[in-house]
């Protein structure tokens, strides 16, 4: 079985941050801009669980050849 390794965890310094004009927010900068996170949460809950169901739809495929392979199995024995 193959198994997944993390390679490294890294800080993102490219890509921007979403800066929203808010100058009544205490977290404004001088300038009134409130820097967010650059990750989009629907973006992240949309790609987790496509990829669960993908996975899912994997175990579904695995699951029916393993059954096919031993109904053939079974078919040899009579």
């Amino acid at each position: 079985m193959k198994r997944v390794k993390v390679a490294a965890v890294k800080d993102d310094y490219e890509t921007p941050m979403n800066m929203v004009y808010d100058p009544g927010n205490p977290d404004a900068d001088e300038d009134g801009y409130v820097t967010y996170p650059n990750v989009s949460t629907v973006t992240e809950m949309t790609n987790m669980i496509d990829a669960s169901r993908s996975y899912e739809a994997n175990v579904t495929a695995f699951n029916a050849a393993k059954s096919m392979a031993l109904r053939g199995l079974e078919v040899g024995k009579s």
